[in-house]
C-alpha cells in the first residue's frame, strides 16, 4: 500500500485544517520500504495524522458491518477524501497466452458530510476512475495496525471501539447467517501491553528463522523456553453468545500443541491450563496446526477479545457512543486476572547476560521497556506478511538506546524483505506502508528527503514540508538544524558555560586556565572547537599587547 493524499471535509480534525489537500510521496520502490517519517518539535501535530487515518479506516470498517445502523454509516459530522495505491494482480488473456500482471490499483474513497462513502478505482491500463458499488471492502488495506509508545492515548480509541463493534456483531450472530470466527474479517489491530506477549510467542514459535535470529540477537535472547496459556472456560462458554466452531477447533489445536494441559477449578471458575515446554517438536506441532506466526497471533487476539465478556452490556454499548476526543482507554475497566477469559503468562526466556557467562532463564516480563518496545514494533512487521498493510507507528523509539535508533529503519526493511541476494542484501520488500513519528535524528538519517515531513504549527494549524537538505546519510548536526531548529549540538547548560568562559578572558594566564578547563571538563563538540578557535584568536591579541 502507498498513501497518496487525504482531505478532511467539514470541521477541522484536531489541528488539521478542513478542505485542504494533504499530499504525500507516493512513489513505490520494490527494493526498499519508503517509510514516511513525520518529524518536528513537540506539539507540532504530527500524531494528528495517525489519529485521522485511524478514524477514517475505523469508519470504513464499521461501514461494512451489518450490525451498524445506517445513520451511523452516514456519520453527519465526518467527511473525507482519501487516495492510495493497493498492490494487486490481474490475469490477462489473449489468443496465445495467459499472463498474470502485478500492479498497484489506484483507490479513491469520498465520504461527503451526511452521506455514505463512494468508492472508485483506477485499474491496470485504465486512465479514468470507475465507480465500485459491490465488494467495496476489497478496496481497503488488508490490515491497519497501530502502535503508540503510550503518550498518545487518543490513537487507540477507534481500535478499542472496533473491538466492541465486533463483539456486538458476534453477540447478534444468532440473527445472521454468518457465524464465522470473530477475527475472520478483522482488519484493524491496536498493539498494547497484552499483544506484546502474543507477538513474542507467535514469532518465536513460527516466524522466519533467519529474521527471528536477528531479533533474538538484538534482544540478546537465546530462545523461548516455556509459556502458559490459561482460558477461563466458565466465562468463555457462557450462553451470552455462541462460540464459533472455528474458535473451538483452535482451542483443540492449542491442546494438541501443549506439553501438558489440565482443566481444574480455581475458586468458583473452571480453568483450562495449557503448558508449553518449547522444543523442536513443540515448534513442529505449532507449524502443523497454525502454519504462520500471524495465524497464531490472530487466535490469541480473538481469545483476548472475549475478555470483553467481563464488561457489562450497558458499558459496552456506552463505549460505542463516546466522542473521538474522549480518552477511552482511561475508562476501560480493569479486571482480576483470574477472571480473564484468556491470558498468556509465565513466559520464560533464555537471556544472554554477558559473553563470559552462560544464559540465564528469566521471565519475559523482566526485560526492559526498550526491549519490550523493540519486540512489539519490529516483531509486528516480522509477522505481518500480507501485502497492502498500513502501519501507523507513533514514536516507536522512545525507549531505544542510540544504537537501536540508528538501526530502526534497517530492521524494518529486513523484516519486510521478500528476498535477498547472495551477499545478504535485500532484493525485494513487501508492498506495505509504514508511517511513523519520531524525534530521533538517527531515524531521519536513514530516510530520503521525499519521505521526511517536517511539521510545524502556524496559527494553531498544522503545516508540513520536506526538508531543503538531503536527509539520507545527513549528520546529526544537519538534521537538528534542519528539522528541529537547533543549531547547537550540545545541551543548554554546557552551552551556557562555554559562552560564559569566553567572556572572562583578561590575561594570558587566565586564558591558559580556561584552555585547561576546556580540555579536561568538556567533551568534544563543534561548540568546543569554535570556542577553542576563538580563544586562540584572543591569545594572539593578548600576546601582541605584551610585545608592545
Amino acid at each position: 500500500m502507498k498513501l497518496k493524499s487525504v482531505k478532511i471535509l467539514g470541521d477541522n480534525f484536531r489541528s488539521l485544517a478542513a478542505n485542504k489537500l494533504y499530499e504525500f510521496n507516493s512513489s513505490i520502490r520494490t527494493d526498499k520500504l519508503s517509510t514516511k517519517i513525520f518529524a518536528g518539535l513537540n506539539g507540532s501535530g504530527k500524531s494528528n495524522f495517525l489519529e485521522l487515518f485511524s478514524e477514517i479506516f475505523y469508519f470504513l470498517e464499521i461501514y461494512h458491518l451489518e450490525t451498524v445502523p445506517k445513520s451511523e454509516k452516514a456519520n453527519k459530522g465526518f467527511g473525507f477524501e482519501i487516495e492510495y495505491f493497493l498492490p494487486t494482480s490481474k490475469v490477462l488473456k489473449n489468443k496465445t497466452k495467459t499472463q498474470k500482471v502485478h500492479f498497484n490499483m489506484h483507490v479513491r474513497i469520498v465520504k461527503p458530510l451526511g452521506e455514505v462513502p463512494e468508492f472508485s478505482k483506477k485499474d491496470y491500463g485504465k486512465q479514468e476512475f470507475e465507480r465500485v458499488d459491490f465488494d467495496t471492502d476489497l478496496l481497503l488495506p488488508t490490515k491497519v495496525i497501530a502502535y503508540t509508545s503510550g503518550q498518545n492515548e487518543l490513537l487507540s480509541n477507534p481500535y478499542y471501539k472496533l473491538k466492541y463493534h465486533y463483539f456486538k456483531t458476534f453477540e447478534l450472530s444468532k440473527k445472521y447467517s454468518d457465524k464465522k470466527s470473530l477475527l475472520e474479517n478483522h482488519r484493524l489491530f491496536f498493539l498494547d501491553y497484552n499483544t506484546n506477549f502474543s507477538i513474542f510467542v507467535a514469532n518465536l514459535m513460527l516466524a522466519d528463522k533467519g529474521k527471528v535470529d536477528m531479533l533474538k540477537d538484538v534482544l540478546r535472547i537465546d530462545d523461548l523456553q516455556s509459556f502458559r496459556i490459561t482460558i477461563n472456560t466458565d466465562e468463555l462458554y457462557k450462553k451470552v453468545i455462541p462460540v464459533s466452531e472455528t474458535l473451538s477447533q483452535n482451542i483443540t489445536k492449542l491442546k494438541l500443541c501443549a506439553t501438558a494441559w489440565i482443566e481444574r477449578k480455581v475458586g468458583p471458575y473452571n480453568l483450562l491450563v495449557l503448558d508449553y515446554l518449547v522444543t523442536r517438536e513443540t515448534k513442529k506441532a505449532f507449524a502443523f496446526h497454525f502454519k504462520k506466526a500471524f495465524d497464531l497471533f490472530k487466535v490469541f487476539y480473538e481469545l483476548e477479545i472475549f475478555n470483553l465478556y467481563l464488561v457489562n452490556k450497558k458499558t459496552r454499548d456506552l463505549m460505542l457512543q463516546v466522542h473521538k476526543t474522549f480518552n477511552l482507554s482511561d475508562e476501560l475497566p480493569k479486571h482480576d486476572p483470574s477472571r480473564l477469559v484468556f491470558r498468556i503468562e509465565k513466559i520464560f526466556i533464555s537471556k544472554i547476560l554477558s559473553a563470559s557467562q552462560p544464559s540465564k532463564n528469566i521471565y519475559y516480563k523482566a526485560l526492559s521497556d526498550g526491549e519490550h518496545q523493540f519486540n512489539e514494533v519490529i516483531g509486528t512487521i516480522l509477522m505481518m506478511e500480507e501485502e497492502g498493510c498500513m502501519f501507523l507507528i507513533d514514536e516507536p523509539d522512545t525507549h531505544f538506546n542510540p544504537m537501536w535508533r540508528s538501526k530502526l529503519i534497517k530492521m524494518l526493511n529486513y523484516m519486510a524483505a521478500l528476498s535477498f541476494d547472495s551477499r545478504g542484501n535485500i532484493k525485494e520488500v513487501r508492498q506495505q506502508e509504514i508511517i511513523l513519528t519520531t524525534h530521533s535524528p538517527f531515524v531521519i538519517s536513514d530516510s530520503t528527503t521525499d519521505d521526511v515531513y517536517r511539521f510545524k504549527k502556524v496559527n494553531g494549524i498544522i503545516d508540513y514540508d520536506n526538508p531543503k537538505e538531503q536527509m539520507f546519510g545527513a549528520s546529526i548536526s544537519v538534521i537538528l538544524d534542519e528539522i528541529f531548529e537547533k543549531e547547537e549540538t550540545i545541551s543548554e547548560m554546557a552551552k551556557k558555560e562555554l559562552l560564559d568562559m569566553a567572556k572572562g578572558v583578561r590575561s594570558l594566564s587566565g586564558l591558559q586556565k580556561i584552555i585547561n578547563r576546556l580540555n579536561t571538563e568538556f567533551g568534544d563538540s563543534v561548540e568546543k572547537f569554535d570556542l577553542f578557535s576563538k580563544l586562540m584568536m584572543i591569545k594572539t591579541r593578548l600576546q601582541e599587547k605584551v610585545k608592545k
